[in-house]
This record gives C-alpha cells, sequence and structure tokens, in this order.
C-alpha cells in the first residue's frame, strides 16, 4: 500500500492476519492458510457436472485431486460448505446434494451443522 504521493504505508514486516483471500483451487496450489471455507461442494458442482456427464475417470480422478490440494490448503481450521438448495431462474430452486468427495473425508474429522428454514 502507498501514499498519494507513492511512498509506502506502514510496514512490510507486519503481518497482514486480518484479510480474506479468494482463490481458485488451482491459484491455490502451494499455498496455505489458517482457515479455509470451500464452498460449492456439491455434486455438479465439485466434482463439475460436465465431468460427471462426459463419463470420463481420468477427467474425475483429476477432479478429485483437485479437491485433495483443497483440503490441504489449510494449517487450522477447514470448513465445508454446500447450498442445500440452488437457486435457478430458469428452472426452479434445485435440491442440491453435497458432493460425492465428501464421502472420501474420514467421519471422526467432520462436525456437520446443519442450517435449518430458519435461515
Amino acid at each position: 500500500m502507498s501514499s498519494v504521493d507513492g511512498e509506502p504505508t506502514g510496514s512490510r514486516a507486519e503481518p497482514d492476519d486480518e484479510k480474506v483471500v479468494l482463490s481458485s483451487i488451482h491459484q491455490a496450489k502451494g499455498l496455505e492458510w489458517k482457515v479455509v471455507f470451500l464452498i460449492w461442494l456439491a455434486d455438479g458442482m465439485f466434482p463439475n457436472g460436465r465431468i460427471l456427464e462426459a463419463d470420463d475417470q481420468d477427467m474425475f480422478e483429476e477432479e478429485r485431486r483437485l479437491f485433495y490440494v483443497a483440503l490441504t490448503r489449510s494449517k487450522d481450521e477447514l470448513y465445508l460448505t454446500y447450498p442445500q438448495i440452488n437457486p435457478k431462474s430458469y428452472s426452479g430452486d434445485i435440491i442440491t446434494r453435497p458432493s460425492r468427495f465428501l464421502e472420501d473425508c474420514p467421519e471422526e474429522m467432520l462436525e456437520t451443522w446443519e442450517v435449518g428454514p430458519a435461515w
């Protein structure tokens, strides 16, 4: 960050712990964060619906490897989320299923939270 005259503001040595980073899984390869949220882990989104329709085992396994990469980006906390309903304006709301990759996660490592209709 710099001031209007181009001079740096603040110390570059100060840790910047108060920020949010939005990243794709591809961009996250080799990086880690204290807390990671993986969103849209619904079948058809991850793994991608086109891969499921293509019935291509190599592409499916590549998606599984990407899922593993995503799972290993967190140092302390990992949150895996998926929507219960996907609002599609052209065809109405669609009830989603959790990603089939979540079945690969050991149950003892998961804590399930369910959001009720009041949300």
